[in-house]
Formats: structure tokens, C-alpha cells, sequence
């Protein structure tokens, strides 16, 4: 059951490729209670939380962020560099 509809814009080299091209975008039913390390987990990416940015509604936020209707979730590798 999907209590909330949110959207994912998954950035840089977690974009998925599928047979239409590039996905950046997604728009998912979640039920009440889901965590973002629940929205990690089901989306199956495999970068460390740690290697990040978790961004909800313009908002860094941490893995136990329980998510809400509505919600903008931006996933961003971090940048490294010298």
C-alpha cells in the first residue's frame, strides 16, 4: 500500500541507463514510516550513505529522516578532489 507519492532525482553516476536513455527522475509510492535508508535499500544502490549528500526538500538529512508525502529527495555522490 502507497501512502505517499514522492520524487528522486538521482545525480551524476546514479542515474540509471534504460532502453529510453538516462534516468534522473523517479516518482515513487512509498508507505508511511519509510526511512531513507529503506528508499536506498529498495532502489538497490550500492554507495555508501557516507559517500552522499542525502538532500530532502532543499535539506541535508541523515539515513533515519523518515519521509514524508510530497517530499523532493535528491541523491548526490559527494565530490572529492585535490
Amino acid at each position: 500500500m502507497c501512502d505517499y507519492r514522492i520524487t528522486v532525482h538521482l545525480h551524476t553516476i546514479l542515474q540509471r541507463q534504460t532502453s529510453e536513455g538516462l534516468q534522473r527522475k523517479l516518482e515513487l509510492g512509498l508507505a508511511q514510516g519509510t526511512s531513507l535508508a529503506d528508499l536506498l535499500a529498495r532502489l538497490e544502490i550500492e554507495l555508501s550513505p557516507e559517500a552522499m549528500l542525502l538532500v530532502v526538500n532543499g535539506r541535508i538529512v541523515d539515513l533515519t529522516y523518515e519521509l514524508k508525502d510530497g517530499d523532493i529527495v535528491n541523491l548526490m555522490p559527494a565530490l572529492s578532489g585535490g
